[in-house]
């Protein structure tokens, strides 16, 4: 690690923390709308005062999107970053100890909506390049892909990329991640994919006394039937043709995974759970979490649910599911086996709405990008990052995997417990200082390997 660049950080650490405050109390709430486009340029107007090349590329029908660019060009190795600025709602907003946009320190926390998802992430590359670059010792060229729907699935992402030639690079680093839950950084090489969508079953035209039932199909039990076909009892999903083309596990992957601290006594703490899944333990539980696909009842609506009774047939009954696919799964053609499923097993009649998808990607331990950001870490936090060579959430990583054929990391310096889309959300101040160390030295171990 640079000494002089360490120097620095701790020098002028006062002044990252005096700017992440400052973007943390700027709205930007893609759900709503709140601030976002206000948030935007706020962004790019610092990013110019910071010397790089920043605009608002305008996304019909969606939220701005932020493309920058710093660095020497020509012949040197291109690393593109992408993060969003959009955050969660605050709600509920009685349970906050402080003011949801504040960005109030008490301690050694920084707490505010945003500050761990992910606006501290995207100010600590930032504020990497700034040094870097002011120092002359910046030795490849930065792009910046910050969007502000992510928080939403990233509706308009794809498109906006596949529309735009100014994002070509040699690798890209997502850093809208977060240490792992021992303490140790964390560096994910795919994601999971990721269907979202409603069932919704119809029976009648409307609601109606309930002894009816003896007379009338009910809408609430045909969905529960047809919920019931899709995965049994221990999570295998039931849909023919969902499990063909999985790819395994290798070699070098299990022997990852058994190097992750999978604490599966801290996971039924805190979940309440009495067992995992199946009853699996240690290295095939972890594999199940990462490896295999899900079938989640995310919400399930019909009829009556006040207080006390209502003696009611419902006309109509709706479930929202996600599930997730894993390597080398099509979302487009899961969602054609659902449907064929449906029809297979008599409940063609539901209605089906997609309301988004992600597709799983990948990226192998051998890529540069991978060895730049396990070598920076362990120079940094001075321990070997936790590599997961699959996380079990989803993301837009196959546009950059897929779609633009680049290497991919998620990595971050967010704590694992930083209470992100919850109340009290916080980032730690020192590990947003060493999160600026790891940025500015993934950047230039990046450069190294990639010259190699």
């Amino acid at each position: 690690m640079d000494n002089g660049i360490k120097r620095m950080v701790d020098d002028r650490f006062d002044d990252f923390v005096r700017e992440l405050v400052e973007l943390v109390r700027r709205p930007s709430v893609s759900a709503t709308g709140e601030g976002v486009e206000e948030c935007a340029d706020y962004l790019v107007a610092k990013m110019e005062r910071w010397g790089i090349d920043a605009e608002i590329e305008q996304v019909p029908d969606g939220e701005p999107v932020i493309i920058g660019r710093v660095g020497p060009e020509g012949k040197c190795p291109t690393l593109l970053v992408y993060d969003h600025y959009d955050v969660q709602p605050p709600e509920p907003l009685d349970e906050w100890e402080y003011e949801p946009f504040s960005g109030e320190i008490s301690g050694e926390r920084m707490y505010g909506r945003g500050t761990t998802d992910s606006k501290g992430n995207l100010m600590a590359y930032l504020s990497a390049v700034r040094l870097l670059s002011e120092t002359g010792k910046m030795p490849l060229s930065v792009k910046f892909l910050f969007e502000g729907e992510e928080e939403i699935g990233s509706p308009h992402l794809r498109s906006f990329v596949s529309s735009t030639d100014s994002l070509d690079a040699d690798a890209v680093v997502c850093c809208d991640s977060e240490l792992d839950p021992s303490g140790r950084p964390m560096i994910s090489l795919g994601m999971k994919g990721l269907i979202y969508l409603e069932l919704r079953s119809r029976a009648a035209k409307t609601d109606m006394h309930s002894s009816k039932a003896a007379l009338v199909p009910s809408a609430a039990w045909n969905l529960v039937d047809a919920l019931r076909s899709l995965r049994d009892s221990e999570g295998n999903i039931q849909i023919e043709g969902w499990t063909d083309g999985l790819v395994e596990p290798t070699e070098e992957e299990i022997e990852l995974l058994r190097k992750i601290p999978f604490d599966e006594e801290e996971i039924r703490k805190e979940t309440g759970a009495r067992e995992l899944l199946r009853g699996r333990h240690g290295l095939e539980a972890l594999r199940g979490f990462l490896y295999e696909p899900t079938c989640n009842i995310a919400g399930l609506t019909s009829g009556y649910q006040g207080e006390g009774s209502k003696t009611v047939l419902p006309a109509e009954a709706s479930a929202k599911l996600d599930m997730r696919l894993v390597y080398d799964q099509s979302a487009e053609r899961c969602i054609q086996l659902l449907r064929d499923h449906l029809a297979v097993k008599g409940f063609g009649e539901l209605e089906i709405t997609v309301h988004g998808r992600l597709e799983p990607s990948h990226t192998p331990l051998s890529a540069p990008i991978s060895r730049a950001a396990a070598d920076a870490a362990r120079e940094v936090y001075e321990t070997d990052a936790v590599i997961y060579p699959k996380h079990h959430a989803s993301g837009p990583d196959y546009i950059f995997t897929k779609d633009l054929g680049m290497h991919s990391i998620w990595t971050g310096c967010s704590p694992a417990d930083g209470r992100a889309h919850a109340p009290n959300e916080f980032i730690g101040l020192e590990e947003y200082r060493k999160g600026i160390l790891y940025a500015c030295e993934l950047i230039s171990r990046f450069a190294g390997e990639s010259s190699q």
